[in-house]
């Protein structure tokens, strides 16, 4: 079924809700050096956000690291076109095994991710790599109400059971041994207008060229359930950015 995924988002630049405006915004949130700076753009997909990174912070150098090989390579061919890549490169590394030295990095990046690994995990395993001060800015599933449905509550137990509240996502930061900085609600719109709308598009040409095929049927079944559930309970549920520092 993995396969077919792929294939459904094939010629989609984010694998997950979000914007360039956005990505912009929380990466505003960063109040690190001046000077040059190591950035770590964790589950970084085919780079959507790790050009965007280059592009905010011209003295950089970004490592992009995701478990597709296909995306860290295109990474790479990019950069290389772009004049790059002597501050960017992509390298095929799960999140939950990382090998860099301890204190390599000053802002580690994570859009649409760290739900792979768990926001507590990541939070915890994440930060031997960050230099004294150093920032985690991330992305996480949260509760919009105070009083979810059941329906979303047995969904979320199912597929991500450390969707929480921002308050409690800020407690966890500072449990896990981070300054606080800051947050905001991810816009609807990287929801519908830049996701799901252009995904949906997508489904319906890779559904007519695979009828018949069972595994590709699922993967394309589980695809409009989930963008169906997020229409049914859309302001119940839905992404925020946190920024952190390393204390």
């Amino acid at each position: 079924m993995e396969n077919y995924l792929y294939k459904v988002f094939e010629n989609m630049e984010r694998l997950s809700p979000g914007s360039d405006e956005t990505s912009l915004k929380a990466m505003a949130l960063f109040r690190g050096e001046a000077g040059p700076v190591e950035i770590l753009d964790v589950g970084c997909g085919k780079g959507a956000d790790t050009f965007l990174l280059a592009e905010a912070f011209p003295r950089a150098r970004i490592t992009a690291i995701d478990i597709n090989s296909e995306y860290t390579d295109s990474i790479c061919i990019r950069a290389e076109k772009e004049g790059l890549s002597d501050r960017v490169a992509g390298i095929c590394m799960s999140m939950a095994e990382m090998n860099f030295e301890e204190k390599s990095f000053d802002l580690i990046w994570a859009q649409g991710s760290i739900y792979a690994i768990g926001f507590k995990q990541g939070l915890s395993q994440w930060k031997k790599h960050l230099k004294s001060g150093g920032y985690i800015i991330c992305s996480e599933v949260v509760w919009l109400t105070q009083e979810p449905s059941r329906e979303s509550i047995d969904f979320w137990n199912e597929e991500y059971d450390q969707i929480d509240t921002i308050v409690n996502k800020i407690k966890q930061i500072e449990e896990a041994g981070y300054i606080y900085q800051n947050s905001f609600v991810v816009k609807r719109s990287d929801w519908d207008e830049d996701f799901y709308n252009p995904l949906m598009d997508k489904i319906k040409s890779v559904k007519s060229k695979h009828v018949g095929n069972e595994a590709a049927m699922e993967a394309i079944e589980m695809m409009e359930r989930e963008a169906d559930f997020y229409h049914s309970h859309a302001g119940e549920y839905g992404y925020a950015f946190f920024s952190m520092v390393k204390s």
